[in-house]
């Protein structure tokens, strides 16, 4: 029995080590092993040692075969997994059957029986038991893989820290990394290395106290201001300085916050970046630009196509066009010497060489060409063209005269060459002609003894100076003769270099200017002053005025400006000639000057019309009047008197107008606006008076201006209408009528011609309003010749002055005719006497043309003007009008009846019809009948009415 134990002991120590070899080697094989036939073999092994042992402990009868075969079940799980462990259990009671069932041994149908629920529940069980081994094995497994898994990670994870750690302990970068509270939580290496201290020092303590920062304020501000933002989430970047040794160098810092998972701020994260580097480079920049910015040469970048893409201030100047305007530009545009296959061209040859200088023209904004020496490099790295330009033009041009001075040196110009002392060394002879000294009297002295003395030291210190710079100098100046004479000259000194650049010989070029100087003179005295009486134009008369209101405006006095125009001037021209006309304005001019002070300004602006400007009249506005006033007196009165012209006298007198100004007068232009409106009163008033200006008098043409104005839209907008008033025969019969001009005003209303027709004569609208009457009558006299009851009705329409001179006149009628189709003998134009007092010639000419194709002439306002019986027998006219003045008071007034009489008789003998205007009343109809008068026209017969009205009038008698 102790055997057996000790067998049993022993067998059970080996079993234990068999199956804990077996454990290891079974998480270290592969799955495939667990259904290899060597598990089937292990399996039944065990299970005859587990039979074994059975038998040994117990004999057969005992009936304790399933307390060995259950642990050899559990082996064969634990060590090939569940199919062997279920073979095993299979195994099991199979021999517990055959062996440990009555009748023992032996394998029978009763066995199985008798077995039968004791095996079932043997192979539950070892079927339960390899299910859950094999599941606890299959567990341990995976988890086993996981854990290395896990620990192979969490090694690779600690070897990338580690390295991720010491690339940032070494960055050259500022990494500090903050708590919430802006204190430092960690810091790398190469900021303890910059700030000069350990780890310990910093950690903890707070950013914004660093000792690494400027005791500059203003930085620490910055750095609280980036704290408070960057605590909100703001990124936040800004410079400072950072002392490093002993010395402080600029950092760019960012500051942004970190983020926990959950996506609340942790800390933050300070980066900052040495810019030492950067700033150095931004001031070598800095000042490379400022040096090429402001250069004396252009420069500028191009792309590889010869686009512009930035530019200095010297070439814009140079080029005159803005630097906005260059960049973008491709250089074709300003190149004058090569088209752009050229600069295409020369654009590849510079890209291959690298380089290139060379001359060429350029061209200016306003189209001025200029030579330029050009050096211009590649850039290989960033692909573009730096050049540089320098305007050669007057260095050129310096060559040039250089070169024709060689070859022209007898030129008419005094030419003198001295070495660089300043000795004479040689002398053309124009010099010795201008200057009077002949060559051995000069040679070998200095050209101060030329001087005039009119030039300081300071004059020849600055000439010398720039002759020695640039080589060049040119300007005007007064020379001496050798009698003493001075006189100016224009001198040109150029600098001669040889083949090594250094000065050999100054020439100096000159000319005597004397006469250009007189004649500059005169040229100014013809843009400022009168050619004909030598007192200021209205040019210069309006500087003196800007520089009076200056005056004005500083001491408090008040001026007055004089506008005077001489009454009948016109007159002596016409009758007498320009030449009397020239005399007499030149008596005016010196009686003016003769009546004012020397102070005051006489200035003639055109015509008969002269100003005078008087400052410093008076303190005070009453004052100022009753001087301006005195003066514009004196002045009438010295005018007045006869003017002894050749062999004639001629009287004539001034209207003056007077317009004061003082501080609060700003505009030259208003003043004489206004003393001329004031002046036009004084014409209006009688002439020979003197008006001051009135603001009334201004709002007058000031509704001049804006009914003219409003006149010029009046033909566009058909504002204006023809009215037609009849005229009638003894018998009260119509026998024509006279077209007469309405403006139906949208806002004024009716607006009477007296009113407007002046305006209208004062500026060119009469022709424009003379034409659409012209077409307008015709177009209603078709119409009108269309119907049988009013077709030997004749059209009178009147004619302006200016409309009857223009060039076209006749061809505007001829046309007007032709288009409407009417018979020319049913128009007759009126004609004022204003029309035939300056070149009768002329006008007859025209009359008789108009005569040969039918249209009949009229004298308008017979009597009131220049009339004159010369013209009557020279005129081809067909009527005269008597105007309505004489016919008002032909009743009352004497003189009216005869003039009237005469008149009539008058048209009678020159064989002209006659008819009367105005007629009113049947006692001037009997008057007028009485005297032979044949046509009347007047209210007593019907007022100017609609040509619709006019048709009703005539039907109806």
């Amino acid at each position: 029995m102790a055997n057996n134990v000790r067998f049993l002991r022993g067998g059970c120590r080996c079993y234990i080590e068999a199956l804990v070899r077996h454990l290891e080697n079974r998480y270290s094989v592969s799955t495939k092993y667990r259904t290899h036939w060597s598990g089937y073999l292990l399996a039944l092994l065990i299970m005859a040692g587990a039979l074994g042992v059975r038998l040994l402990i117990a004999p057969v009868e005992a009936g304790l075969q399933y307390i060995t075969f259950f642990p050899a079940v559990t082996l064969s799980v634990l060590l090939s997994g569940f199919r062997i462990g279920l073979f095993a259990t299979i195994l099991g009671a199979l021999l517990a059957t055959c062996i440990f069932t009555p009748p023992y041994y032996a394998l029978s149908w009763a066995t199985l029986e008798k077995s039968f629920w004791s095996n079932l529940v043997f192979i539950f069980d070892g079927t339960l038991v390899s299910l859950a081994i094999d599941a606890m094995h299959r567990y341990r497994l995976l988890m086993s893989a996981k854990l290395n898994q896990a620990l192979d990670v969490s090694s690779a994870v600690e070897s990338n820290n580690r390295h991720l750690r010491q690339i940032l302990e070494h960055l050259p970068i500022n990494l500090i990394l903050l708590d919430r509270q802006g204190n430092v939580a960690e810091v790398n290496q190469t900021t303890l290395q910059r700030i000069g201290r350990d780890r310990d020092a910093v950690i903890g303590k707070a950013f914004v106290d660093l000792s690494c920062w400027t005791y500059d304020p203003r930085i620490h501000g910055k750095i609280q201001l980036a704290l408070q933002l960057v605590q909100q989430g703001l990124n936040q970047r800004f410079d400072v300085a950072m002392s490093v040794g002993g010395r402080m160098l600029p950092v760019d810092f960012q500051l942004k916050p970190v983020y926990a998972e959950n996506g609340e701020i942790t800390g933050y994260l300070a980066a900052g970046v040495d810019i030492s580097a950067r700033k150095q480079a931004e001031i070598i920049l800095l000042r490379h630009k400022t040096c090429i910015d402001t250069a004396h040469d252009g420069f500028w970048i191009t792309d590889m196509d010869g686009y512009i893409l930035d530019v200095n201030q010297s070439y814009a100047y140079m080029s005159g066009y803005t630097e906005v305007e260059l960049v973008g530009m491709h250089i074709s545009a300003v190149e004058a010497n090569e088209d752009a296959a050229d600069i295409k061209a020369h654009l590849a040859k510079i890209l291959a060489q690298g380089h290139d200088m060379f001359e060429t023209r350029h061209r200016r904004k306003d189209g001025h060409v200029y030579d330029v020496e050009v050096s211009v490099n590649f850039n290989g790295e960033t692909r573009e063209l730096f050049a540089f330009f320098r305007d050669i033009t007057e260095r050129k041009q310096n060559l040039a005269k250089l070169r024709i001075a060689a070859v022209t040196f007898d030129s008419p110009d005094g030419i003198m060459v001295t070495d660089t002392t300043g000795i004479i060394l040689q002398v053309n002879r124009a010099f010795q002609e201008i200057t009077g000294y002949s060559a051995e009297e000069v040679i070998g002295k200095r050209p101060s003894l030329l001087s005039s003395g009119r030039h300081d030291k300071t004059f020849y210190k600055e000439m010398w100076t720039q002759l020695q710079t640039t080589g060049y100098w040119s300007g005007e100046i007064w020379d001496r003769r050798k009698n003493g004479q001075i006189y100016p000259k224009c001198l040109t000194i150029t600098a001669v270099k040889d083949d090594r650049g250094t000065v050999s010989e100054y020439v100096a070029t000159f000319g005597d200017i004397t006469e250009r100087k007189r004649v500059e003179e005169e040229i100014r005295n013809l843009a400022f002053y009168d050619d004909l009486t030598k007192l200021p134009n209205r040019r210069l008369l309006q500087d003196r005025i800007e520089h009076a209101l200056l005056a004005a405006a500083r001491n408090g006095q008040y001026g007055a400006l004089l506008f005077l125009d001489m009454d009948k001037f016109k007159l002596l021209n016409d009758t007498l000639g320009h030449h009397h006309g020239d005399i007499m304005l030149v008596e005016v001019a010196n009686r003016l000057k003769f009546s004012v002070r020397e102070a005051d300004s006489v200035a003639r602006i055109g015509g008969d019309e002269f100003v005078l400007l008087l400052e410093k009249v008076g303190e005070s506005i009453n004052e100022a009047s009753q001087k301006a006033a005195l003066v514009a007196e004196k002045i009438r009165a010295a005018l007045a008197v006869p003017y002894h012209i050749l062999n004639h006298v001629h009287h004539s007198t001034p209207s003056i107008g007077v317009r004061l100004f003082g501080a609060d007068d700003n505009s030259v232009e208003d003043l004489l606006k206004h003393a001329d409106a004031a002046m036009y009163e004084a014409k209006n008033g009688g002439r020979n008076q003197v008006r001051f200006f009135d603001p009334d008098l201004q709002k007058v043409l000031e509704s001049r201006a804006a009914m003219e104005a409003d006149l010029r839209r009046a033909l566009d907008a058909g504002q204006l209408q023809l009215h037609y008033q009849p005229q009638c025969d003894v018998e009260r019969r119509v026998i024509g009528v006279e077209a007469l001009i309405r403006w139906l005003h949208p806002e004024r209303g009716l607006i009477p011609p007296l009113e407007f027709i002046p305006i209208a004569e004062e500026s060119s609208l009469i022709l424009d309003i003379g034409c659409w009457v012209l077409n307008t009558a015709c177009r209603q006299l078709a119409e009108w010749q269309k119907q049988p009851s009013m077709r030997h009705l004749q059209v009178a329409i009147n004619v302006s002055a200016h409309q009857f001179n223009t060039h076209d006149f006749i061809k505007s009628v001829q046309t007007a005719i032709s288009a409407h189709g009417v018979d020319a003998t049913a128009l007759k134009l009126e004609l004022t006497e204003t029309v035939i007092v300056n070149d009768v010639e002329a006008v007859k000419a025209k009359m008789l043309v108009l005569k040969a194709f039918g249209v009949k002439l009229s004298l308008d306002d017979f009597g009131t003007g220049y009339s004159s019986l010369a013209y009557l027998k020279q005129l081809p006219l067909d009527q005269l009008k008597i105007d309505r003045s004489f016919v008002r008071d032909i009743a009352t007034d004497p003189s009216d009846e005869v003039m009237v009489k005469a008149i009539i008789d008058m048209a009678n003998n020159f064989h002209l019809q006659v008819i009367a205007e105005g007629v009113e009343t049947g006692e001037q109809l009997n008057f007028l009948k009485l005297h032979g008068c044949e046509a009347f026209q007047g209210y007593l017969f019907g007022r100017p009415v609609p040509a619709s009205d006019l048709n009703f009038m005539v039907e109806g008698g």
